[in-house]
């Protein structure tokens, strides 16, 4: 029986390794998911901003005014829908991916997140105020190029700063 125990031994270590192994998989498994919906969120949500920014805008000026009120209700609508949409994917799945580097002693890292995710919900707030179909914001959406002009350059410092961070920063 004395030869028994040690090979028990090896064997539950053997065993729990492989345990460790498999849920370090599965988080690896689930940060990479994580991540891939927080890169495709912003994709779609900075992408969308570029579109109506340098495409939308610029070519209704050929529609007569009932066209173009038309298209841009029908656009701003979908673009409403899409916009919130990416901001509950972006809010989740950065909750989750801070939760990864929690424990990132304070220093410039945590500097420049604090700074992405200011900007982020900077970000956020004006385009809330943007597709929120309330008459109060009437003025706000009337400089709609603008706001969204002002958006867009700070969700690309928000990806810069991303960048950086991703790089070692």
């Amino acid at each position: 029986m004395p030869f028994l125990a040690p090979t028990f031994c090896i064997e539950h270590k053997f065993t729990f390794q492989i345990t460790e192994r498999k849920a370090n998989l599965k988080k690896a498994h689930m940060a990479t998911f994580a991540q891939w919906v927080h890169v495709s969120a912003a994709v779609v949500g900075v992408g969308g901003m570029g579109f109506m920014l340098f495409v939308l805008f610029p070519s209704v000026g050929v529609l007569n005014d009932e066209q173009r009120d038309l298209l841009m209700k029908f656009v701003l609508g979908r673009f409403r829908w899409v916009t919130w949409s990416v901001i509950f994917l972006l809010l989740a799945s950065g909750l989750y991916n801070v939760r990864l580097v929690w424990f990132v002693p304070w220093g410039p890292y945590w500097k420049f997140l604090s700074i992405k995710i200011v900007l982020a919900l900077v970000v956020f707030a004006i385009v809330l105020l943007l597709t929120i179909p309330l008459g109060i914001l009437r003025k706000f959406r009337e400089r709609r190029q603008l706001w969204l002009s002002v958006a867009f350059a700070l969700a690309m410092v928000v990806i810069l700063i991303s960048a950086y961070l991703r790089r070692g920063g």
